[in-house]
């Protein structure tokens, strides 16, 4: 067998080939830090989601190697929160167009805004808390604080993983909504 031959000779293991001449050392790390956030209970499901999108985007593979490498433990939680950010904006299959909006209503926005999160917050303490939020929806704590804390636009799929957890439907999100 020639060198260029075994250079691209492939090995199969079920359905998926692998190519000798492929560097993994990225992926290596990137369990490697799958493990250290397993040490630190995060979420299964957010480790699972943060992993197989940062295998795709290189972004999220820079916020993980940040996260492994910071001591800080408020600027880990914040890095969690970015990392759950754009898992969301990597993973949106539906192209959203932009609204515009006079300056003068933005106060009005955020206020509409904030009741909705206030009123969604209340539910979330009447059936166990953040924590038991994070459980259920699989969307790290430090995430689920600042979308509470913040008067930021919610993003839809926070909002439906939220809604499912809570068994909320479409009238109830509709109704708490209008508050």
């Amino acid at each position: 067998m020639t060198a260029q031959a075994k250079q691209h000779q492939t090995i199969s293991h079920g359905k998926k080939l692998i190519r000798n001449n492929h560097d993994y050392s990225n992926e290596v790390k990137l369990f490697k830090i799958a493990a250290q956030m397993e040490k630190e209970k995060l979420p299964s499901i957010f480790i699972v989601t943060a992993i197989k999108t940062a295998l795709e985007f290189e972004g999220v593979a820079d916020l993980l190697n940040l996260w492994s490498k910071e001591d800080e433990k408020n600027e880990k939680e914040e890095i969690i929160s970015d990392i759950q950010d754009m898992i969301d904006a990597c993973n949106q299959k539906e192209t959203s167009e932009e609204i515009y909006v006079k300056f003068n209503d933005l106060d009005a926005i955020a206020n509409n805004i904030r009741a909705f999160k206030d009123s969604l917050y209340q539910k979330v303490m009447e059936q166990g808390g953040i924590s038991k939020l994070a459980e259920l929806t699989g969307i790290p704590q430090p995430s689920l604080s600042r979308f509470f804390n913040s008067n930021a636009m919610p993003r839809r799929a926070t909002v439906l993983k939220i809604a499912k957890a809570l068994n909320l439907d479409e009238i109830k999100i509709d109704i708490l909504w209008r508050r």
